[in-house]
Parts: C-alpha cells; sequence; structure tokens
C-alpha cells in the first residue's frame, strides 16, 4: 500500500486533538482520502482501491470513539461495490470514489438540517437549557427555537480539562442569546433547580449511539443526565444517526483514554492520573434522541437505522 506524509500528518492532528469534534474528524478522514487519490501515481485498479480504503480505515480509527467517520468510510466502499463494480480504469474509478466521499458529506450537512427543521417546533416550550461541551447540532437546535423568546437562556459547562464549553458560550453570546457558563462540578446542581438558572431541559450531544439506545458523549455526561433524571429534567440527546455503532454494546465499549498532561502539564512525580475522554449515559436516562428523522425513543434507535441507512448494517 502506498504511504503518504501528508495522510499520516492527518492522522496524527486527529490524534493529537488539534483536529476534535466528530464531524470534523469526518472531514478530516474524506480530505485525506481525497488526498490519497491526488497523490497515488499507481495505474492499477486494486492497488488504489487497497490503499485509498486502508488510508480510510487509518484515518477514521485514529481515535476509537469516531463512528461517524468510520461508517464513512463504509458508505464509500458499499456503494462504489454496489454502483460501480464494473469500474476497469484508475481515473474513472478516482472520480467515482471522490463523488461518494461528497455525497456522505453532504449527507451529514442535510441530515443536521433535517434535525432541526423536523424536530426544533417541538422543543419550543423549553426556554431554560442546560448543555454540556460544545455540539455545533445542540448549538444550531437552541438558535432555532431562540427565536422570539425574550425569556430564552443557556446554561452551559465550561468542559475541562480542554475547555470546549467555551466555544459554545462563545457561539450563543455571539448570536445574541443570554448564556450563563458555569463549572463542570457546578452542572449537576443546576439540572436539579439548585442554580442561578431555573434548568428545564437538558440539551446533549452524542460521540456515539450503541445498538441498545446507550450513547457515549464528553466525561461529566452521566452525572447531568443522572441529575436531570432525579430532577425530573427531560434529557434529550442531540445527534445525528449516522453515529450509530452497529458493534457497540454497553458490556464491550471502549472509551478513549487522553494524555495525562492535559490534566496537568506540571504535575509532581508519582501522581497517578487518569484521564477518560468520553462516559456512558444509561438509556433510561434518555427522554429521547433529536434526530435527522424525527425525535425517537432509546428504544427505538437501531429499527429506525435499519430503516433508513440499511447499508449500515452491510457487510
Amino acid at each position: 500500500m502506498e504511504k503518504f506524509k501528508e495522510i499520516d500528518k492527518i492522522v496524527e492532528d486527529i490524534k493529537k486533538l488539534r483536529i476534535q469534534g466528530a464531524t470534523n474528524v469526518c472531514i478530516a478522514t474524506f480530505e485525506g482520502m481525497k488526498l490519497y487519490l491526488e497523490l497515488s501515481k499507481t495505474e492499477e485498479l486494486e492497488i488504489l482501491k487497497e490503499g485509498f480504503f486502508g488510508a480510510g480505515e487509518e484515518l477514521a480509527n485514529a481515535r476509537p470513539n469516531e463512528p461517524l467517520a468510520r461508517n464513512g468510510v463504509h458508505y464509500v466502499k458499499y456503494f462504489f461495490n454496489q454502483k460501480h463494480s464494473d469500474i476497469s480504469q484508475v481515473n474513472s474509478a478516482k472520480e467515482m470514489l471522490k463523488d461518494l466521499c461528497d455525497e456522505y458529506l453532504g449527507l451529514i450537512t442535510v441530515s443536521k438540517k433535517n434535525s432541526i427543521e423536523k424536530c426544533a417546533r417541538y422543543l419550543t416550550n423549553y426556554d431554560k437549557i442546560l448543555t454540556h461541551c460544545h455540539s455545533s447540532t445542540v448549538v444550531d437546535l437552541i438558535k432555532e427555537i431562540s427565536k422570539g423568546d425574550k425569556n430564552f437562556e443557556v446554561v452551559c459547562t465550561e468542559t475541562r480539562p480542554l475547555y470546549q464549553g467555551r466555544i459554545t458560550a462563545k457561539t450563543l453570546v455571539d448570536a445574541g442569546i443570554k448564556t450563563t457558563l458555569i463549572a463542570d462540578s457546578a452542572a449537576e446542581s443546576f439540572a436539579i433547580n439548585r442554580g442561578s438558572v431555573p434548568i428545564d431541559v437538558v440539551f446533549l450531544g452524542s460521540d456515539q449511539i450503541m445498538k441498545d439506545g446507550y450513547v457515549i458523549n464528553k466525561i461529566g455526561s452521566w452525572g447531568i443526565a443522572v441529575a436531570s433524571h432525579y430532577g425530573g429534567k427531560p434529557l434529550y440527546i442531540v445527534s445525528n444517526l449516522l453515529k450509530f455503532d452497529k458493534n457497540s454494546l454497553f458490556s464491550d465499549i471502549e472509551i478513549e483514554i487522553r494524555e495525562d498532561r492535559e490534566l496537568w502539564l506540571e504535575a509532581p512525580r508519582n501522581l497517578d492520573m487518569y484521564n477518560p475522554a468520553f462516559e456512558i449515559i444509561d438509556n433510561v436516562l434518555i427522554t429521547g434522541f433529536v434526530t435527522e428523522l424525527g425525535i425517537i425513543k432509546p428504544s427505538e434507535v437501531e429499527k429506525v437505522i435499519k430503516e433508513n441507512y440499511p447499508w449500515l448494517f452491510s457487510e
């Protein structure tokens, strides 16, 4: 398989979190795959396909909890074999593979738009929102349901150790939405209405959706989910269903563990540190999934995906 330092650089950027966020990792994966097509000089179709999909797998698996990118590689492979198995020319294959990459990225964009269009009108009765970490889809949903509501207000966490929640806070403030930033450790108190803003709903994003309706999201999400459940507040997972991992169950999931230096760059010697990036949210804590196919219950997730994305379950 041909190897290129330019693609190795993208893999390293994903691993080192210079590229982060499920959509951004997916975009980078496809940029790398398309770059492979540009750089490859082989005249052998099988060598091109092996190298192209090999690069895609390496990029999509640079970090463990990135099903959106992995499903994208599967999408391109599946539809290339379904629609273009008769292609024999390398240049023609390159064009078809590039088009399929762009097609999947377009599917993500359309899915995000459909999530807002189909679901926002059912959530306008909420105007005191708590959210954690950063999700561009959550932010877009909040912007939509805040329109015309003078009492609308959002509370978001700083999200240590990398402070992704500050991205959420700045984006919302720039959009003219009243926003309060809190420490991560204050989130549970706000979820049970012991904070400065009377929360009435929690919106969380998702990095990975499992077969049984469990969800993987930023560390700290489980505590917020438990508190919202205890406090009688609905919890919605705002997520593209293309983040579904058909192979993942609660019992065997791998959680990404990040470098100790994120927690403390100049830590004292002999100090043990443990830095999980994500954690699992139990399905019983989730009110519903806000998706491109409407608002669905955790128990309906796999059925709905099988009906609408059957290619995800192909070998």
